[in-house]
């Protein structure tokens, strides 16, 4: 087989850095039985994805940055496509072209499925068939496109790529009232993982090192949620991991941050402050002239108070009561 041919060739460090991200969210590696052979285990590699349109540009990027190994099978009654790897042969190349970068919490799954695996072969039970394809020396082949990249950046940007687009999400969460009572949106991504219990994910850790944001408690006691809620930190993350990013999540970006844009920022003017209370009286503060607003001070005191759990004030002018 000459060098051309060869699919080694083709292999790019920072697709399988993506792919191992995308892994590290949707994938899963078991030792799995037959129905008709209960006692013997194959090995199995899987990735899922639900799609409504036909097969998800996910899984047939996923299987492209492994050189094509496995099949995508599907759709089932609930539109979900899966990308496979059996047999031990196929599976454990899949494996092995992955480990680089996936997390611990694979690798274990991996490794506790390869164990799974030879332990019949080591009892006698079952002997190991010959591959049915032969081997061939790739020794010169498998030098990594991408590799040569001495900062290490651009695969973490890949591998986190990848993992948003198995688990992110960018969306517009609701917001508290603004002053004027309507309703306003935030800018957000964030992409959830379950963990040990009281401890994130190593994956979400890996993330926020990689992106900034936060780790915070999402449901459950091992279930946390990696987020960024800051428009300015949430757009420049869109645009450091976007060239990897699938076009879902692409698309699913681009339309949070123009609805955020959208929205009409409330002004006030010279006479009135954003309620639209009249002002009280100027003064002068460090920063430049300031105008005073009694109303809003005390909505403010109110609401500061009722956050300590402090009993509102009585009012005997119940038009004093201020509540927006």
């Amino acid at each position: 087989m000459s060098y051309e041919e060869c699919r080694l060739a083709r292999l790019d460090a920072l697709q399988l850095a993506w792919a191992a991200g995308f892994f590290d969210g949707e994938g899963t590696t078991v030792a799995a039985a037959r129905s008709d052979r209960p006692a013997y285990v194959r090995l199995h590699v899987t990735l899922p994805q639900c799609g409504h349109g036909g097969v998800p540009e996910v899984l047939l990027r996923s299987q492209t940055a492994i050189l094509g190994v496995g099949h995508v099978t599907g759709p089932d009654d609930h539109d979900m496509y899966f990308w496979r790897a059996s047999g031990f042969n196929e599976a454990q190349a899949v494996i092995a072209l992955l480990w680089r970068w996936l997390g611990p919490v694979k690798r274990a799954q991996a490794a506790a499925a390869l164990r799974a695996v030879q332990r019949q072969y080591d009892t006698a039970a079952y002997r190991p068939r010959r591959p049915r394809s032969r081997g061939r020396d790739h020794a010169k082949h498998v030098a990594l496109r991408g590799a040569e990249v001495q900062d290490t950046t651009q695969l973490d940007l890949a591998w986190a790529a990848g993992f948003l687009d198995a688990e992110g999400h960018f969306g517009l969460p609701r917001s508290v009232p603004r002053k004027s009572g309507s309703a306003w949106k935030r800018l957000r991504v964030s992409a959830s993982q379950h963990g040990d219990p009281g401890r994130p994910a190593d994956v979400l850790l890996r993330l926020g090192r990689i992106l900034g944001g936060g780790v915070e408690r999402h449901g459950e006691i091992d279930d946390h949620r990696w987020v960024s809620e800051r428009a300015e930190e949430v757009e420049s993350i869109f645009m450091r991991v976007r060239p990897w990013l699938g076009t879902v999540k692409q698309e699913q970006a681009r339309h949070a941050i123009d609805i955020f844009r959208s929205q009409e920022r409330m002004h006030g003017t010279s006479s009135r402050c954003k309620r639209g209370h009249g002002y009280d009286h100027p003064y002068f503060s460090p920063t430049g002239p300031k105008r005073r607003c009694n109303a809003c001070a005390r909505i403010v005191s109110r609401m500061s108070r009722a956050r300590r759990g402090i009993r509102p004030r009585q009012f005997r002018n119940v038009h004093r009561r201020y509540t927006f």
